[in-house]
């Protein structure tokens, strides 16, 4: 009997994983904005999210001030992957391409208020 429910959750945990294995990672976006009042260097730091795992991406969103400097970075390595400055009208969005890790997104030297946000969707 013993040897049965051990077969049977053995059979069950397999299962499960072969499903959590396949099932694709969830939508996930991350953002933040500058803030008002700040000492030193105004800017944010978004959460991490992974990239797209059908289509190895991050999209990058940014709302605020012309001349903002901007980077994205993998997690686990440090490298920048893409970086510069928000062009003129405050708004800008690009997709980076060819990512397999997880990312996150800086502004520095930023308006009051300005806002970046990354998404994988």
């Amino acid at each position: 009997m013993r040897t049965r429910i051990f077969a049977s959750a053995a059979a069950l945990l397999i299962t499960l994983s072969g499903v959590l294995i396949v099932t694709p990672a969830q939508a996930a976006s991350a953002e933040c904005t500058a803030p008002l009042f700040t000492v030193g260097t105004r800017g944010c730091t978004t959460g991490v999210i992974p990239a797209n795992s059908a289509g190895r991406f991050i999209d990058v969103t940014y709302w605020g001030c012309r001349d903002t400097r901007w980077k994205v970075w993998d997690t686990g390595t440090g490298a920048t992957v893409a970086s510069g400055r928000t062009p003129s009208g405050g708004y800008m969005t690009r997709r980076i391409g060819g990512l397999y890790g997880s990312y996150r997104a800086q502004i520095s030297m930023a308006c009051y208020e300005d806002r970046i946000r990354i998404d994988n969707t």
